[in-house]
C-alpha cells in the first residue's frame, strides 16, 4: 500500500512539473514586438517619465488589445528607424512616418492614419513673416524625413541636417539656422512650450503610416485590418480630438 501511495504522488509530481514547465516556456516564447520610433514628436510621440507617450502610442497600446500581442518600444534617431526594420531589430514603426514611393522601395506602410500639414517655424524677432520671405535662407531639419526635402524645394535654401527637433530647435534659438519645419500639430506643441517661436505659413499635408519589414507581409495585415477599423469606428478621431491635432 505504501509503495502504491509513493508511486502516485510521485507520478502527481511528474505532472504538476510537467504543466508547470510547459506554462514557463509558453510564458518565456511568447514574442514581444519591438516598435521603433523617434519620441521628439509631441503629440504624437514624446518621453514623459522615461516613457513612451502620445498620439502614435495610444494607437499602438490599442492595437495591442484589438490583434493580442506584447510590445516594447525602441527610440531611436529618425534617420535610422528603416535600416533597423529592415535588419529586423525592430518589428514595425509608428513616428509620424511619411509615405514616400521612395521608401516603399525599401519597407511596407500601412493604410495612413492621419496627413498633417508642414510648418515653418522660426524666430519672432527675425521678422519673417512668410515662407515666400525664406529663399537663400539657412533650414534645420532632421536626418531622413521629408521636411528635408521640402526645405530643397526653397530657392537658394541652405539644408542643415540635425539628429532631432530638440537640436534643431536649440540651434534656431541661438540663430545659428533661419527656420525649421515641423507636422502642425508638432509645431503648435513647440510653440505654446517656446513663445518667442511662431509659425509663418504651411506646407502641403502628408500622410503617415506605420512602416513594417518587406518579408512580414502577414504581420502588416493583421495589424492594418486592425487600423483600418480604427479609423472606422471613429478610435483614430477620438485620439486626435484627445492630443488635439
Amino acid at each position: 500500500m505504501k509503495k502504491i501511495i509513493i508511486s502516485m504522488i510521485a507520478l502527481l509530481f511528474v505532472v504538476f512539473w510537467g504543466c508547470t514547465k510547459d506554462e514557463k516556456t509558453t510564458v518565456a516564447n511568447e514574442k514581444i514586438y519591438v516598435i521603433g520610433t523617434n519620441a521628439e514628436y509631441p503629440p504624437y510621440e514624446y518621453l514623459e517619465n522615461n516613457k513612451v507617450v502620445g498620439f502614435d502610442a495610444d494607437i499602438i497600446e490599442e492595437l495591442s488589445k484589438r490583434v493580442g500581442f506584447n510590445y516594447k518600444w525602441s527610440n531611436m534617431n529618425f534617420d535610422g528607424l528603416i535600416s533597423a526594420l529592415q535588419a529586423k531589430k525592430v518589428d514595425m514603426i509608428i513616428a509620424g512616418m511619411t509615405v514616400t514611393e521612395e521608401r516603399k522601395n525599401f519597407i511596407n506602410f500601412s493604410t495612413p492614419y492621419i496627413a498633417p500639414n508642414i510648418c515653418y517655424i522660426v524666430l519672432k524677432n527675425n521678422n519673417l513673416k512668410n515662407s515666400n520671405e525664406l529663399q537663400n535662407k539657412k533650414f534645420g531639419v532632421e536626418l531622413g524625413t521629408t521636411e528635408e526635402g521640402i526645405a530643397r524645394q526653397v530657392p537658394g535654401a541652405q539644408v542643415i541636417p540635425f539628429t532631432g527637433h530638440t537640436s534643431a530647435l536649440l540651434a534656431l534659438k541661438a540663430n545659428k539656422i533661419d527656420a525649421m519645419l515641423l507636422d502642425e500639430s508638432v509645431a503648435q506643441k513647440y510653440i505654446e512650450n517656446n513663445p518667442e517661436i511662431e509659425s509663418i505659413g504651411v506646407a502641403s499635408g502628408e500622410s503617415k503610416a506605420m512602416a513594417f519589414n518587406k518579408n512580414d507581409e502577414e504581420l502588416k495585415n493583421k495589424i492594418d485590418a486592425e487600423l483600418k477599423k480604427m479609423l472606422d469606428d471613429g478610435t483614430i478621431q477620438s485620439l486626435k480630438e484627445k492630443y488635439g491635432i
